[in-house]
């Protein structure tokens, strides 16, 4: 459980990528010598070069339409680290749920 609310339970069978986009909404620290982002991607923040985001939060290069990567084939390092399912996916999906939430308020 997390924030009060459970962790969601991701299904064997759910694709590589669901398309939820909530990985998209992390800040993306790029790594030096390894990510090769397209320089309107980045932004710096006290010194170090991270993926820009919208004022969602959603990193730029997410479609905000297909919710898919525009950038895929040169997405930073930890993007591509990044798997579905595991510990960090569940987490940002729980926090992203529990935001969700927060945002809509109670229900009525």
């Amino acid at each position: 459980m997390m924030d009060g609310l459970p962790m969601p339970d991701v299904p064997d069978d759910l694709p590589a990528c669901a398309g939820c986009g909530i990985c998209c909404h992390m800040v993306v620290e790029l790594m030096p010598a390894v990510d090769d982002v397209p320089d309107g991607f980045v932004v710096e923040h006290d010194g170090v070069r991270c993926m820009d985001q919208r004022g969602d939060g959603a990193c730029v290069a997410l479609d905000p339409a297909t919710r898919l990567c525009t950038i895929y084939e040169r997405r930073p390092q930890v993007c591509r680290d990044f798997n579905r399912g595991e510990a960090l996916c569940r987490t940002a999906v729980s926090k992203g749920l529990a935001a969700l939430l927060k945002f809509r308020g109670p229900a009525s």
